[in-house]
């Protein structure tokens, strides 16, 4: 047997349900960096692997060897008919990895789910064990709306998880606002923020001083947190960068790469402060996207500015073609 889950954090405690069986943790957070849809599997891989390391999570090709032998494990499982079973949760990290995973099984394997709306990494031994005899067959549906998510999500416009986000998802029912929650990292319609920017801005306008502090807020801002605490730091660091940053540290000075890239070692003392620019784009009288060099990845869509063809229109709850 083979259990999948999100990440390192659940493989103990489901090893120690006595269901049996390889606990495989699929260690990708797809919802940063590129997963354009013109890239097969394998290029997909080196490309993951490659934007995992430029952010200082090892070297490329060790990441891209993780992925292969996880890739080529849950295959040799779905061509022997081994029992698949997948534990993903309800927020965006794992329902992309959900999408992902279940693209890949299309069609074969005997593949079961345990798709709770809690988070499996905090749950104890005794809580996963409860959950196995809550699995249950993943349906043809399933398999079909997440390979049409997967497509969605992959594509260089938002149309696609625009069109899944009006329809029928019941199959998948954390499907819908997981993406649409994806969506909101586009920026913003007149500020220029990701929905993630504009949270960690906000708590430093409120007095979050550090960036852990900043990281504990922005999660209380969230129904299913989803982004961990060092990718939350990059996106502090990106909005501290360049001339026009809009954070810097209260003694003035930028605020450096954050983990785990080299040099971040004192990132998390730093003390926090707005600029005069943040204070504007917080406030709707500037454009993040023209002041601080933008360019990054939501899904498929490659996002750059100072003019960025996909904004996200907090007032209509839709994505939109840039001005």
């Amino acid at each position: 047997m083979l259990h999948i889950t999100n990440g390192d954090s659940a493989v103990p405690g489901i090893a120690a349900t006595g269901a049996g069986g390889d606990v495989l943790p699929w260690r990708d957070a797809l919802h940063e960096g590129p997963v354009p849809a013109e890239l097969d599997p394998t290029a997909l891989r080196a490309a993951r692997a490659r934007f995992l390391a430029d952010c200082g999570w090892g070297d490329a090709a060790a990441i891209e060897a993780d992925m292969r032998a996880r890739d080529e494990r849950l295959a040799a499982a779905l061509a022997d008919d081994e029992p698949v079973v997948l534990w993903f949760e309800h927020d965006l990290y794992d329902q992309l990895q959900l999408i992902q995973v279940l693209d890949a099984a299309d069609g074969g394997g005997a593949v079961e789910a345990i798709l709770p709306d809690r988070f499996l990494g905090g749950m104890e031994n005794d809580e996963l064990a409860a959950l196995w005899p809550t699995r249950t067959p993943v349906t043809r549906d399933q398999r079909a709306l997440a390979r049409l998510a997967w497509e969605a999500v992959r594509a260089p416009r938002p149309e696609a998880i625009a069109a899944l986000l009006t329809t029928h998802t019941v199959a998948l029912p954390h499907l819908a606002p997981a993406l649409r929650r994806l969506l909101e990292e586009l920026p913003a319609v007149g500020d220029g923020l990701a929905r993630t920017e504009r949270q960690a801005l906000e708590a430093i306008a409120a007095g979050a001083r550090t960036p852990h502090e900043v990281f504990l807020t922005t999660q209380r801002a969230e129904a299913a947190p989803f982004l961990g605490d060092t990718w939350m730091w990059a996106r502090l660091a990106e909005l501290g960068h360049g001339e026009r940053a809009l954070v810097r540290t209260r003694a003035g000075d930028p605020l450096g790469p954050a983990p785990p890239r080299t040099g971040s070692e004192r990132f998390t003392e730093q003390e926090l402060a707005l600029t005069d620019d943040g204070r504007a784009v917080l406030a709707g009288q500037a454009d993040r996207a023209a002041l601080v060099p933008l360019d990054r990845w939501v899904g498929g869509i490659r996002v750059t500015g100072p003019e960025p063809a996909w904004r996200w229109d907090r007032a209509t709850g839709r994505a939109v073609a840039g001005a």
